[in-house]
């Protein structure tokens, strides 16, 4: 059959065009118009669940600090409180209460000062400290909160006003004060109690999209707290006349179009109904319909493709009509006969089929090939390495899995990682990192030049052949081959790797000695080393083992672990590894003698009563000392896993012994009060030195011994002058006042007067 005239083939072409086109155009604009109509809706509700999860954070924030305020202020502990002067005989309760504060400040609510005041006893409380309300500067502005209207109120003050924030939070606009007055449940209201957020921490509660979105948080007059990205607005006056425009709406949420200054935006919203804030978000609706027009290109490109295969099918549709396909058809048919009677009339379809089936066997069988041979390279080499493979098996083996069976030696290269900190890596990865750079070793040597690389031991290990030189040659262009496989790892993992090569071996059942050679090179250069690469040949083939210990240094470590001292703990360790370090030892030395150190330490911590749980396993604190790692790296693991531990232990051991000696030497003053107390009498009893007990009373309690023995005897003349009669002279004695006038000096330093006139003054009746 001849072939069609080509005005017959582009007639087919441009109609087949036409009929499949004209669908493809109608799909693509009721697509695009009812996609980007459907992303617009979603975009707006987006935004205002946006700004209902924005609302609820800051929310959530204030009233988790209400709820933990009114908490602590209906406590009897702070009700009590308030009525107590809080002078220096009631320094317990002062701590007790800062501890209080502190620990609703502990809270991740922003709170940065917390005020408790009491007008009734004349004292403020802040970060700061304790204060007498009457000496400070803004008195006057603290009470006027007094006269809130509510007993529980949210207030907000612009930060250059108010008195509620320290200077650390001047980069604030406004301050978020929580006022309570105290008691709560009481009418008459003798103290206050006040929290205070910055409006910086509420301020990065808020989410946004920093190119195209600005969030804005108001109160109820209208004032703006804080907001982000305002910058994107076109002016700061806007904000009020935007407040305004929410304010005349009816509706707690909704959202509108608005022009500002030329530029048209929607304006999102929510009302509070808890504090009276308005929370808005504006966004250019040119940002929001990225997404529509986004959809539009993409629907222009894919209607752009599908014409583009139209006309392709279009095109091969025609191309049916010629005779040569036909005939290729048949020519296929009779090399890959049909399982059925007749051929497919689809030829395009049959001869595709063929094609890719052929692909996939032949695809299928050297997959299967090159992962038996590989495996069985790899198989091989672990055989050798570990002596299990005779010199007959050997040599059909090289033959079978294709390996060079010509040369004159070899020597095993042992390539480690050095470290993986200032990498992206953690030591998790080194199984994986070893096996890329297996794959860099096998493009980089060439197949001629070695047997298969493989992972073996955490090391990757290639058995490199000598083909032609001899073993000086040999051994020196080792050397620029180590240096480009740690350059390529270096260019593509950015890792440091070392070297360690064996000796020379002509014998291949002799691969597993070489290996322990090249890793015994490895472990050498690792903590004695200098370079990139340590070859057997090079090490000292003599051990020594007349090194001397620094025992007195030892002794220093281990003087300054039990008295906790790290600064020295460091300086001795450091001073013992150098000592060591000078000795040039060899490996297989300074494994004897981190050893020994590890051994001493452990007995340390064991007089010490530290219990095996606190150090880890043994074996594998072993374990690691036997591992290639340089002395800084060994050094440092000692302070960190070994010294660090004890000293924590001790240090802990050693403060709740102070808290206990402080803590009884407490309760003896306030049970023999009235007997003759010594500072040497009782740490005696107590079997300490007197100075020591004394350093300790004073670091626990901020006072000597002998100022609160006087305190607390001045407390108990107190309430014998004001509950009994007993003459001054006997309480004198009873507490045990070498004479009358001793005593009198002592009252008129405390109380500014005679015990004879504080008790006209304070006895009733």
């Amino acid at each position: 059959m001849a072939a069609p005239p080509n005005r017959y083939f582009l007639r087919i072409l441009l109609f087949g065009f036409l009929i499949s086109s004209l669908p493809v155009i109608i799909v693509g604009l009721f697509s695009y118009m009812k996609s980007s109509d459907t992303i617009q809706q979603n975009v707006n509700a987006s935004k205002l669940l946006q700004l209902e999860q924005m609302q609820m954070n800051v929310e959530q924030v204030m009233r988790t600090v209400d709820h933990s305020m009114t908490y602590f202020v209906n406590s009897s502990f702070l009700k009590s409180a308030i009525l107590e002067p809080l002078n220096v005989e009631q320094f317990q309760l002062f701590n007790q209460i800062k501890q209080e504060v502190n620990h609703l400040q502990t809270f991740d609510t922003g709170i940065e000062n917390i005020i408790l005041l009491s007008t009734l006893e004349n004292w403020y409380i802040d970060n700061s400290g304790l204060y007498r309300l009457s000496d400070l500067d803004k008195k006057d502005r603290l009470l006027q909160y007094k006269e809130l209207p509510f007993d529980s109120q949210w207030i907000t003050e612009p930060v250059s006003n108010t008195v509620l924030l320290g200077q650390s939070s001047s980069r604030c606009t406004y301050g978020i004060s929580l006022v309570k007055k105290l008691p709560l449940t009481a009418s008459t209201k003798n103290g206050l109690a006040v929290s205070t957020i910055p409006s910086c921490y509420l301020n990065e509660l808020l989410s946004f999209d920093k190119n195209s979105e600005a969030v804005l948080v108001f109160n109820d007059r209208g004032e703006l707290l804080f907001g982000q990205n305002e910058e994107l607005l076109p002016s700061d006056g806007l904000f009020a006349a935007l407040y305004q425009d929410i304010a005349e709406s009816d509706l707690a949420f909704a959202q509108f179009d608005t022009q500002l200054e030329g530029t048209d935006y929607t304006v999102s919203y929510r009302k509070s109904d808890y504090n009276g804030w308005t929370y808005a978000s504006i966004t250019s609706l040119h940002a929001l319909s990225k997404q529509s027009r986004a959809i539009g290109w993409f629907t222009v490109i894919i209607c752009l493709t599908l014409l583009a295969i139209t006309l392709l099918v279009t095109w091969f549709g025609s191309q049916r009509l010629y005779k040569p396909i036909e005939q290729l058809f048949v020519s296929v048919f009779q090399l890959f006969p049909s399982k059925h009677d007749k051929p497919s009339r689809d030829g395009f379809v049959y001869i595709a089929d063929q094609i890719r089936h052929v692909i996939r066997e032949k695809s299928e069988l050297e997959s299967t090939m090159n992962n038996q041979i590989d495996s069985l390279r790899t198989l091989f080499m672990m055989e050798l390495y570990q002596g299990k493979s005779n010199s007959r098996s050997i040599e059909e083996r090289l033959k079978t899995l294709a390996f060079p069976t010509s040369f004159k030696g070899y020597a095993v290269m042992t390539l480690r990682i050095d470290f993986f900190e200032g990498t992206s890596y953690s030591k998790g990865d080194t199984d994986l990192l070893l096996f890329a750079v297996n794959n860099i070793v096998e493009e980089l040597v060439d197949a001629s030049d070695r047997l298969a690389p493989i992972v073996y031991e955490q090391s990757q290990n290639t058995l490199l052949l000598n083909r032609e030189h001899n073993q000086d040659a040999f051994f020196a262009q080792l050397v620029p081959l180590a240096e480009q496989i740690a350059h390529t790892v270096k260019e593509v993992l950015n890792l440091s790797v070392s070297f360690g090569f064996s000796g020379y071996h002509d014998k291949l059942k002799s691969a597993g000695t070489a290996l322990e050679e090249s890793m015994e090179a490895y472990k050498h250069l690792k903590r004695f080393g200098d370079s990139s690469a340590m070859f057997y040949r090079d090490l000292p083939q003599k051990l020594s083992f007349n090194t001397s210990y620094p025992v007195r240094l030892q002794t220093e470590l281990n003087d300054a672990i039990k008295l906790g001292d790290r600064a020295k703990s460091d300086e001795a360790l450091a001073e013992l590894f150098e000592a060591v370090f000078k000795q040039q030892l060899s490996a297989h030395d300074f494994e004897l003698t981190t050893a020994r150190l590890l051994i001493d330490l452990i007995h340390l911590s064991q007089s010490l009563g530290i219990h095996e749980m606190e150090l880890g396993d043994h074996s594998s604190l072993f374990e690691y000392l036997f591992q290639p790692h340089s002395p800084k790296e060994v050094r440092n693991w000692f302070l960190q896993n070994i010294v660090e531990p004890i000293i924590v232990s001790v240090e802990e051991r050693t403060n709740s012994q102070y808290k206990n000696i402080s803590e009884e030497i407490i309760h003896l003053i306030h049970q023999q009060y009235d007997q003759e107390l010594t500072l040497e009498a009782i740490a005696a009893s107590m079997h300490y030195n007197a100075n020591y007990v004394s350093s300790v009373f004073r670091k626990e309690t901020g006072t000597s011994f002998s100022e609160y023995l006087a305190a607390h005897r001045h407390r108990i003349a107190l309430g014998l002058l004001q509950d009994t009669n007993i003459s001054v002279k006997e309480i004198s004695e009873r507490l045990q006042y070498t004479n009358p006038q001793n005593f009198i000096r002592s009252f008129r330093k405390f109380e500014g007067t005679t015990p004879g006139k504080y008790r006209e003054l304070h006895q009733p009746g």
